[in-house]
């Protein structure tokens, strides 16, 4: 069971590297081992304000990401990205994880267009933890240790650049596999594939003001219809569904996780009255927003 808290705690990478025995550079790209003991369980739900990427080296454990559970065991690559709420869970005593994450400024200077790594992107925010096999787990720790090694060592005039560079081939390197372990998935870069990140990413900044097709569309310079045929070619969902799953998603979290009241819940998430959210949240759940609380608080 969940604690239940005022709100969501929203951390900066830098409070991690404040908080976590770490090897790092400026505070915006760490890469530490760990068992994730977490000394105030409190602190929980939370967001991080980063990329993070880990490894699970040995032992089992459970992570709720975005109010779903994952079970961990070796070998388990789990991408966590910006905005994304984690929740407290169980380890065994034997639980490590390699980890790497780096600033939202980190991963702009790596892929200074979004598109390069929209497929990875795409796929984790549905299935942010993936089971390696043993050879394709050594490659993504030999890069781990690469960057923990440097990272542990002197500043040198290029050490930025060695660190982005391998940065940069580790996210290639879980493309690579994304791609072999899917069915497909075409590396062309394209037009739509660029109007299609800037959906995703205008969305997860403004879903709880605006929740119309034709607000995203024309910050694009294109018709809402165009937008919602890209969207749903790329990402099998339409642009409606992302809009609205972001904003069932906030919903759910806010009734699960806090105290906050339906009447502010409305007022966070933009509704016109609270009967309008109501009627709106049991549409897509199937559920009332108390009723919601009850069965899963």
């Amino acid at each position: 069971m969940l604690n239940k808290m005022h709100t969501a705690d929203f951390i900066s990478i830098r409070q991690i590297a404040r908080n976590v025995n770490n090897d790092n550079l400026n505070e915006e790209i760490l890469a530490f081992d760990t068992g994730f003991s977490i000394e105030n369980e409190e602190a929980f739900p939370l967001r991080i304000n980063a990329l993070v990427i880990a490894l699970c080296l040995s032992g089992t454990g459970k992570i709720g990401i975005d109010l779903r559970e994952y079970k961990l065991k070796k070998n388990s690559l789990i991408v966590i990205q910006p905005k994304n709420y984690i929740f407290l869970s169980q380890y065994s005593p034997d639980f490590r994880c390699a980890v790497v994450a780096c600033s939202k400024r980190v991963v702009d200077d790596v892929f200074p267009r979004l598109t390069d790594i929209l497929p990875i992107l795409i796929h984790h925010r549905t299935e942010p933890v993936t089971q390696l096999s043993d050879s394709e787990a050594d490659d993504i720790f030999s890069f781990y240790s690469f960057l923990r090694s440097k990272l542990k060592g002197p500043r040198t005039t290029f050490l930025k650049q060695k660190v982005l560079c391998m940065l940069q081939a580790a996210l290639y390197e879980m493309m690579d596999i994304h791609q072999k372990n899917s069915e497909r998935i075409d590396n062309q870069r394209s037009r739509k594939e660029e109007i299609m990140a800037k959906f995703i990413l205008a969305v997860s900044e403004e879903f709880r003001t605006q929740r119309q097709v034709a607000y995203y569309a024309r910050k694009f310079y294109i018709t809402p219809k165009h937008l919602s045929a890209v969207v749903k070619e790329i990402s099998g969902r339409t642009a409606g569904d992302w809009i609205e799953n972001y904003v069932v998603m906030e919903a759910k979290v806010l009734l699960k996780t806090t105290d906050k009241t339906i009447q502010e819940i409305t007022l966070m998430l933009n509704f016109a009255n609270q009967s309008f959210f109501g009627k709106y949240f049991k549409h897509h759940t199937g559920l009332s927003p108390t009723a919601y609380r009850k069965k899963f608080s």
